[in-house]
This record gives structure tokens, sequence and C-alpha cells, in this order.
């Protein structure tokens, strides 16, 4: 929380499992708020249709 009371909230969403980077991706940061809305398309790049039936979201 920064000194002002409001936050800067950012989501991180991971592929399992697997620690490469194309498995990782972070949604913009939503600047001075304890309520943040997110309306953004993120979209995995280098991974087949096969691989994301085996994997699940953290």
């Amino acid at each position: 929380m920064d000194f002002n009371g409001l936050a800067d909230p950012y989501v991180k969403l991971h592929l399992l499992p697997g620690a490469c980077k194309a498995n990782k991706l972070k949604t913009r940061t939503q600047r001075n708020t304890l309520n943040p809305v997110w309306n953004e398309g993120l979209t995995y790049t280098g991974i087949t249709g096969e691989d994301m039936a085996r994997k699940t979201l953290r």
C-alpha cells in the first residue's frame, strides 16, 4: 500500500506446469486504487492448444 492509503495492483498469470517465460503474463498496473477493474485480453504465444489442455492457471 502506498503512503496515501491506496494501492497499485496488477495480476500475474502463470500456466503450470512450466517455468518458461512464455507461461507468464502480467496485466497493466492500476494506479492509486483499492478497487481495480481489469478489462484486458491477455494472449499466450508459443503454446499449442494441446499444451493448453494440459496446463492450469495460477
